[in-house]
């Protein structure tokens, strides 16, 4: 069973609406980033992938990239991470929680979450100031 096929077996009962979130949108970003760590948050009205990117991901330093609505750097784009995991206590995601550390699929808790996305950070912004 490949990780996308993991991730629908599990997810796939907590959805009722949008579960074309995890069927496609889900499955190409697995497939456009196939090695990289992410939370993946599930509730009745879909999914909500997180994805934990490498340094050569990001924009390179002083560089705007397109984002969202406008443009933004990389600290913007990695500081953004934070209120994300925030939100998703908020809009219906908390039926399910999965990290995978780019090797393991694994179940954790919200407050497990917080913890991997502040320990996430605050590593890329470590990485940031040398590169």
């Amino acid at each position: 069973m490949n990780l996308h096929q993991e991730l629908v077996k599990r997810s796939l009962p907590f959805i009722e609406d949008y579960q074309k979130d995890l069927l496609v949108h889900d499955k190409n970003h697995l497939d456009k980033f196939p090695d990289r760590p992410f939370l993946h948050f599930t509730g009745s009205t879909g999914t909500h992938i997180i994805t934990l990117f490498f340094l050569e991901d990001y924009p390179k330093k002083y560089e705007q990239v397109p984002y969202l609505f406008g443009k933004a750097d990389r600290d913007h784009i990695l500081n953004e991470l934070t209120s994300v995991v925030e939100c998703m206590n908020r809009c219906n995601r908390m039926d399910l929680i999965l990290y995978f550390d780019g090797k393991k699929l694994n179940e954790i808790s919200y407050e497990t979450a917080k913890l991997k996305v502040a320990e996430y950070t605050r590593k890329m912004k470590r990485t940031f100031i040398y590169h």
